[in-house]
């Protein structure tokens, strides 16, 4: 499987992305609710795939709609 230049690059500022939501996340969840813990593994295995996959959409997307060679 080959992605093109744009995919690649969403995934990468998605990968990102996850990690600062898991931060925030991390900054702001109710402590009489949740734990660091849970907290933690939600966003690693949960938030973090969703939003590269979500960068590799949106970046195939601007390599179809621009091209290939647009970044």
């Amino acid at each position: 499987m080959r992605f093109s230049k744009p995919a690649l690059m969403g995934a990468g500022l998605g990968f990102v992305m996850g990690i600062v939501f898991l931060v925030i996340s991390l900054l702001q969840f109710d402590e009489s609710q949740t734990n660091a813990k849970d907290v933690t593994l939600a966003g690693i295995l949960i938030g973090i795939p969703f939003s590269v996959l979500i960068g590799i959409g949106i970046g195939w997307a601007w390599g179809k709609l621009i091209g290939p060679n647009s970044l």
